[in-house]
């Protein structure tokens, strides 16, 4: 089994969440209008799937691959972060739904995705 199996499966499903949840279930502004949170739940959605196919492609290789694939998905959980504070950030309206749930459930969502992929990364590190 490869060294990177369990936590690729990990990384592809904390993925897919994000991106499942940044299009599906958190709430951002509709209308005719297209408003600051609608891009970056786009924006998010897109660096989720990142993450699901490096996760994906991990599975597969070898632990110093994999220990680069890690550090990928720690500067994307970081970009997620930025993306949903100051990169983007959601409307300027505080009682939107976008700013008062989206951002804050984005920002967990990338500050897991790093811590995961930054002890996985140590994880792989020390196995030479």
């Amino acid at each position: 089994m490869k060294p990177a199996f369990f936590t690729g499966l990990l990384m592809a499903f904390l993925g897919a969440a994000l991106a499942v949840a940044s299009l599906v279930w958190l709430p951002h502004c509709g209308g005719e209008q297209v408003m600051k949170c609608v891009w970056m739940v786009r924006a998010t959605a897109g660096v989720g799937f990142m993450i699901m196919l490096g996760g994906i492609i991990m599975q597969f290789v070898s632990a110093h691959w994999a220990a680069g694939l890690q550090t990928a998905n720690i500067l994307n959980g970081i970009l997620v972060v930025l993306l949903a504070t100051v990169l983007i950030g959601p409307c300027p309206n505080p009682m939107m739904g976008c700013h008062a749930t989206t951002q804050g459930a984005l920002i967990v969502f990338g500050v897991i995705i790093a811590l995961i992929a930054a002890a996985d990364l140590w994880r792989l590190s020390r196995r030479g």
